[in-house]
């Protein structure tokens, strides 16, 4: 399946697919013109037969013999079919296509001469495109039917196409109509298509050869602008939270113990007998005032970063992050479970993404619950933050406007899915999954 992700096999099986239609399309394509140019070729060699061959020899024929034959006379379709035979007999022989049967009709359907059986002398009644071809010239083309009076026993065994062309000799119109085998015409289809199909295989085979490389080299600088993005983006993350965490020690070790100190000072003099009443009362009210500093001071400290971000210590430094909760009046829980086989890197990432879901639902949706619940369903590690706030249209507001966004691309490109799903009135859910280790 992994295999099947790669763009590079994604292009070459699209290829596949895409060649193999073309191929199919323009063979079927190539069959119709192929086949239309091997019966353009039945008709020039009808035509060239007609004109360059059969014309001259007939014209060569005794005038009163024609003229008797033409006048039907007994005798006379004997006489000429004898002198006809000997003048086309080269035409049978002639290939490409090859020429199986001769027919010389009068404009009344009376059969001249044919090569092939004893049907010569009678009439018999033209087609339509005969009569066609007779009328404006040209040659016609049409398959032999199994019941043409023309086609003997012998020619029935295999499939025939007749093409015919008018002439004239002496004044007289004639129809010279000869019989090829369909399946030369069909071989001389696949030796005309046979080139061309191979060309386009070819083409198309060597278009992928020379587009699959450089769609790989494509591929291979996207995967390494990627992984550059990646780290980049992890390096920007430890750098945010090694910054994090020096301010946090900074402000612990400095403002925080100063305060602490000057807290502890302050109840020590407040709780002096040799102080004034009054004094001691103004004392302890900076002594309270100095203990609230202190503890929003220490709440911000966690929320800057937590002391111990790992899967032990996940759930405290979640109560951490939802103890603002209260100072806001919404009620907030925390529930984690499953968690121990998480790497310090998933519990970071899931901390990261509930502090900016709960610090969210804080400022903005003016929820009074919110409820942070971690677990591990499928081996894969689960964050739901969920409030009954006034919630938003995610088609008019971007859900990622509130510094999701960032956390949306580092959660992508680690493998893992973040989303916000939200209504007016309804809340706003935060959900995330990405995998333990």
């Amino acid at each position: 399946m992994r295999l099947l992700r790669s763009p590079v096999v994604q292009f070459m099986l699209l290829a596949v697919v895409t060649m193999t239609v073309i191929v199919v399309a323009t063979n079927a394509i190539s069959e119709d013109v192929a086949e239309a140019e091997a019966v353009a070729e039945a008709r020039n060699t009808t035509e060239v037969l007609a004109q360059a061959v059969v014309r001259p020899q007939l014209q060569e024929v005794d005038a009163r013999l024609l003229e008797r034959l033409l006048e039907r006379k007994p005798g006379a379709a004997d006489r000429f079919a004898l002198l006809a035979k000997r003048t086309l007999r080269r035409v049978v022989r002639v290939d490409n296509p090859k020429a199986v049967r001769i027919n010389l009709w009068l404009t009344d359907g009376y059969l001249l001469y044919t090569n092939r059986s004893n049907l010569g002398g009678g009439i018999y009644p033209l087609s339509a495109e005969q009569r066609s071809v007779l009328r404006t010239g040209g040659t016609g083309y049409e398959r032999a039917a199994d019941d043409d009076p023309a086609v003997s026993a012998l020619d029935k065994r295999e499939r025939l196409v007749r093409v015919f062309t008018p002439m004239t000799v002496d004044d007289d119109v004639l129809l010279l109509e000869v019989y090829y085998s369909l399946d030369r015409i069909e071989q001389r289809r696949e030796e005309i298509l046979g080139p061309f199909r191979w060309i386009t295989i070819a083409s198309l085979a060597g278009l992928l050869l020379i587009v699959t490389p450089i769609l790989w080299l494509l591929t291979r600088r996207l995967t390494r602008a990627g992984e550059d993005r990646e780290r980049l983006l992890t390096s920007a993350v430890d750098a945010s939270d090694a910054e994090r965490r020096r301010i946090a020690r900074d402000l612990h070790d400095g403002v925080v113990q100063d305060i602490a100190g000057t807290t502890f000072s302050l109840t020590a003099v407040a709780r002096d007998a040799d102080v004034p009443a009054h004094a001691r009362r103004t004392l302890a009210t900076a002594g309270d005032s100095l203990r609230d500093s202190l503890r929003a001071l220490r709440s911000l400290l966690a929320e800057i970063h937590p002391p111990d971000l790992h899967a032990a210590g996940l759930e405290p430094a979640l109560n951490d992050l939802i103890a603002p909760a209260a100072t806001a009046g919404i009620q907030a829980s925390v529930s984690v479970d499953g968690v121990d086989g998480a790497s310090d890197a998933a519990v970071a990432l899931v901390w990261r993404v509930a502090q900016e879901a709960v610090r969210n639902a804080i400022r903005h949706s003016r929820a009074t619950t919110i409820a942070v619940t971690v677990g591990s369903p499928d081996g894969k590690l689960q964050l739901e933050v969920v409030d009954d706030g006034v919630g938003f249209d995610p088609a008019v507001s971007d859900p990622d406007r509130y510094g999701l966004k960032g956390l949306r691309s580092l959660v992508k490109d680690i493998g893992g899915e973040i989303e916000v799903l939200s209504a007016p009135g309804e809340g706003t859910t935060v959900r995330m999954e990405v995998a333990q280790q």
